[in-house]
């Protein structure tokens, strides 16, 4: 379906965003009044509640017009332990009797195009069918024609959806994500048992974050923003009940299966400087290792070795050893290569199971 267009403002067209949806939930603002008929002041107030951003998706003012609030592509911050895999929308209203028909007529036709885009596979509901609230307050189930399974009872739209024009607060319907009373916001500089918590959890699921130490420093804070992006959270580096929400029943992080298959030489072409210098510390200790037995058939051979002389740097020094000091310098070297060995198969390993990126 064509994009339904303002004859003011730009035209709307619902675009699917890359994380998974799979239900929808209608919301209200908890407010008839007019100076609050405005995203911009539901974002207001829940920005200085401490989230980072408004929690829903769409906003219907009284007049029908649809506003944008959280990106589409981030979880909604809206029905508490129900945020992954949903679009969350907002009506403004409170008293049943003062929704508009402009607003019931806009959301009918946002559901239409929703469901659209996901080939009718989606399913619609109220906020109060997953929390102990009468929100949305309108009855949305007659205005969205839903089925038994919450299905919608519409497949056309059939109305303009008009786009902006904006303005203070008191009771507005806040953010919503289920609540940690034993976690306690962590951002960079935390300490303690709540951040070894969160380093503990993030390792699990595959995301590097040094030594696990109760201290939220750069790696750390790092993970969070990676956690946050890959399950499609407001990427702010810290750590309130949306993340822990999320951090509850996210899966391991998936690894490519090229970055599976690379090895040390791959890394240190791609610019690994601990896999390049393991390559050198292997070789080193590989000419050491040959130096010492060079030296030893020198001086129970009497002759210089052609490998003495292609060791270059390590000639001279080797002429003058002895056998014993020679046998020596063959267990250093192999020592060495043996080292090095390790920790190119440790950085291989981090690699391959994303420890490190």
């Amino acid at each position: 379906m064509s994009a339904l267009l303002s004859s003011a403002f730009s035209d709307f067209e619902f675009v699917k965003p890359a994380r998974p949806i799979d239900r929808v939930f209608v919301h209200c603002s908890a407010s008839d009044y007019p100076q609050h008929d405005n995203v911009a002041t539901m974002r207001q107030w829940h920005l200085e509640r401490g989230w980072s951003d408004v929690g829903y998706h769409f906003f219907i003012r009284k007049d029908g017009t649809l506003e944008i609030g959280r990106p589409i592509d981030k979880t909604p911050a809206a029905q508490a332990g129900h945020n992954r895999g949903t679009i969350a929308i907002c009506l403004h209203g409170l008293s049943k009797d003062k929704f508009t028909v402009a607003q019931k007529a806009t959301l009918r036709t946002l559901c239409v195009l929703i469901n659209e885009a996901y080939a009718g596979l989606l399913t619609f509901h109220g906020h109060c069918e997953v929390a102990n609230k009468s929100c949305p307050v309108v009855a949305y189930g007659d205005v969205l024609k839903l089925t038994s399974k919450a299905k919608l009872g519409y497949d056309k739209a059939s109305t303009r959806i008009q786009m902006p024009a904006n303005q203070n607060m008191a009771d507005l319907e806040a953010p919503e994500a289920k609540e940690f009373p034993d976690h306690i916001l962590l951002l960079k500089g935390s300490r303690g048992p709540n951040v070894t918590w969160l380093q503990t959890k993030l390792k699990e699921l595959g995301y590097p974050v040094g030594k696990i130490d109760g201290k939220f420093e750069t790696m750390t804070r790092t993970a969070v923003l990676s956690f946050q992006a890959d399950n499609h959270l407001l990427e702010d580096g810290k750590v309130g009940n949306s993340t822990y929400e999320a951090l509850e029943d996210a899966q391991p992080r998936p690894i490519a299966l090229e970055r599976q298959k690379q090895g040390l030489v791959e890394l240190a072409k791609g610019g690994s400087r601990i896999a390049q210098a393991s390559i050198s510390q292997a070789t080193i200790g590989g000419a050491i290792g040959l130096g010492g037995i060079a030296s030893v058939v020198e001086e129970t051979s009497g002759t210089v070795s052609k490998l003495t002389q292609g060791i270059g740097v390590f000639d001279q020094a080797f002429q003058t050893l002895g056998p014993w000091l020679g046998a020596i310098v063959v267990v250093g070297g192999i020592v060495i290569v043996l080292q090095a060995l390790k920790a190119g198969r440790a950085r291989v390993q981090d690699h391959q199971t994303g420890r490190t990126a």
